[in-house]
């Protein structure tokens, strides 16, 4: 058996009898929406925090909505996503046995109970070229192929995975990453300078001590954002000249 994760991202919400009728979109790729019966247990703000328990059982849900009953849906508003979860049969990979070690993609898919990428989940290609000269560097090919299948998405309520087009700002690959360089430039240039465009790996920018540059950052390298938790840590790669690689 694997767990399936469940959600659904709340955009209003209207009282309907014997439940609420829930504006938005499900998360996940189509196979793994909740369907009637299955639960939602947990409610939090789309940003993170804010998390509270409800006991909704889902009616009815489509694309653009959700009619769940229960408890806790008068507690929920616009901006919020409850999630649950489903034990699901494992039928390993296409009913081949098990996953090949050599796919990363695959395993990561089956152990975020996510339907198999040689299945053919697809959530439509991005136009890499045209992201990839925005950022001014060669995305790795793995995560490509993983956003090519599935898009932008919430892990376990907590991890954020932005793509490129992403229908919300603080899930889209370019604009997130605009806001984290911003950030990171605060924390490399001190709390007294201005938040102008400059590249991360110039050091003429840094504090003298660079004390918040940290060790492994060296001049040349740079950051790009491809994620961010509900704490608001902001997750990169580190982009060495040539190269990309997580850190």
């Amino acid at each position: 058996m694997r767990v399936e994760r469940l959600s659904f991202y709340v955009e209003s919400v209207q009282a309907v009898p014997g439940g609420w009728r829930l504006e938005g979109e499900p998360g996940f790729h189509p196979r793994n929406w909740a369907r009637p019966g299955d639960r939602f247990e947990r409610a939090c703000r789309e940003s993170g925090g804010q998390e509270r328990e409800v006991d909704l059982v889902v009616v009815e849900l489509e694309g653009s909505f959700a009619i769940v009953a229960g408890i806790g849906g008068d507690q929920l508003g616009r901006e919020d996503v409850v999630t649950g979860e489903r034990l699901a049969q494992d039928v390993g990979h296409l009913g081949q046995g098990p996953l090949s070690q050599s796919d990363p993609n695959e395993d990561l898919a089956r152990i975020l109970g996510l339907p198999s990428l040689v299945g053919g989940a697809s959530a439509g290609g991005a136009e890499w070229s045209l992201v990839e000269a925005a950022l001014g560097v060669t995305l790795p090919a793995d995560y490509k192929r993983f956003v090519d299948a599935y898009g932008a998405g919430l892990i376990d309520g907590h991890v954020t995975v932005c793509a490129p087009d992403a229908p919300r700002e603080w899930a889209d690959l370019l604009q997130h990453n605009t806001w984290a360089q911003e950030c990171v430039r605060l924390d490399f240039a001190g709390p007294d300078s201005n938040c102008e465009d400059w590249q991360l790996g110039d050091p003429s920018h840094w504090e003298p001590d660079r004390a918040d540059v940290p060790p492994w950052f060296e001049s040349g390298d740079d950051l790009i954002s491809w994620g961010h938790t509900g704490n608001g840590d902001l997750l990169f790669w580190h982009v060495k000249p040539g190269t990309c690689q997580d850190q």
